[in-house]
């Protein structure tokens, strides 16, 4: 089940973090294949005990049944209300998790790992259905069908009916239902996806005593960024009781002559395709148009059209350290958001490597 990616360059101290973290631009077909790569990489180098994925929790519940062979809810349904737009449609994406589910069969048992969801709830409807399977049937016609009603339900009674049936309940099952009753109550209040992320993960760390375990995340590009106190990975590093910021790690990936498959909605109307659900257009962070990150070309010079390629930034004597080379973005229109950089930080305060990648759409699963 391995991928042809394979990167030879990650050294000893790299291994000996115990938070990674994947930043991925969604809607780039590589995306799906460099996240299984890695995963698959780290998994039989050290052990990931934690896959954290960017979902809800009950869309996690369901896709690590459907890891573990289960057939009751299909594939498609688990991501029907999938935060990440573009997997919810994507062939490349539903592919990652099929084969994550054959090489998942073929781990033996001590290695199998734990698949967690930690964004704000996207599916309210998995939501109801995991409810009605863990609680008593005593309480099912209870669970309300309008989501503001299974709201206000939760705040008002799913607390108290744990407690009343604690006993009966298995400790996994306890921590899913109270971990279910805080995003819901909190649904309203907490907007930031960011914010809701870290305080889930920070929930479940100290419910399963992640403390010593090797975590691993496939997160959206910005979610990974570790300089911002807004940031999920921002918010993790500066957070002194987890004590992860000398022990996390941001691969981030960056595109030359690539395309990206967006909502034709989300695009002024000089570049959809006319009548389209979905536009397929061209995407360069070389674009001094749209988008330029200054110091590109360094990465360029140094790979070859056609390839996925690992950049270590914080190598000893790297030019990233002391600079922004490499990240700060310039560009005349706004069509992607671009993060300021920070005044006093450097390259590697945002992340430590670059999967740079050029011309995805020729890039075929057999190449390195």
């Amino acid at each position: 089940m391995k991928d042809t990616l394979w990167f030879n360059s990650l050294d000893t101290n790299f291994y000996q973090n115990k938070l990674f973290l994947l930043g991925e631009v969604h809607e780039v077909e590589t995306s799906p294949r460099i996240d299984f790569a890695l995963f698959t990489q780290l998994n039989e180098k050290i052990k990931i005990d934690v896959y954290l994925a960017e979902m809800d929790m009950a869309q996690a519940y369901y896709l690590q049944e459907y890891l573990k062979g289960s057939n009751n809810l299909e594939l498609q349904n688990i991501l029907k209300k999938w935060p990440v737009f573009i997997g919810t449609v994507s062939k490349q994406y539903r592919n990652k998790w099929e084969k994550m589910r054959a090489y998942y069969k073929l781990l033996p048992e001590n290695s199998k790992f734990q698949l967690v969801g930690i964004d704000r709830i996207a599916d309210f409807d998995l939501v109801r259905k995991l409810l009605k399977e863990k609680l008593p049937e005593k309480y099912h016609k209870e669970i309300q069908c309008e989501n503001d009603s299974l709201i206000s339900w939760s705040i008002s009674n799913l607390t108290n009916i744990i407690q009343k049936e604690e006993s009966k309940l298995s400790k996994n099952t306890i921590d899913l239902l109270t971990n279910i009753e805080f995003n819901l109550s909190n649904y309203a209040q907490t907007r930031s996806r960011d914010k809701f992320m870290y305080q889930n993960f920070k929930r479940m760390h100290e419910q399963n005593q992640w403390k010593n375990k090797n975590i691993y995340g496939g997160l959206g590009f910005s979610h990974t960024l570790q300089a911002y106190n807004y940031t999920f990975a921002g918010r993790i590093k500066k957070d002194t009781t987890l004590r992860y910021k000398d022990r996390m790690v941001s691969l981030n990936s960056l595109y030359v002559d690539s395309k990206l498959t967006v909502d034709s909605r989300a695009l002024p109307k000089f570049m959809q395709d006319k009548g389209k659900e979905f536009t397929r257009l061209n995407y360069s962070q070389d674009n001094r148009l749209f988008m330029y990150i200054q110091g590109i070309a360094d990465y360029k010079r140094v790979t070859d059209p056609k390839t996925i390629s690992l950049i270590k930034l914080d190598a000893q004597g790297s030019p990233y350290l002391n600079s922004t080379r490499g990240t700060k973005v310039k560009k005349l229109i706004t069509v992607w958001d671009a993060y300021d950089i920070l005044e006093g930080t450097s390259t590697t305060d945002y992340a430590q490597y670059i999967f740079f990648v050029r011309n995805s759409d020729w890039i075929q699963p057999d190449e390195k």
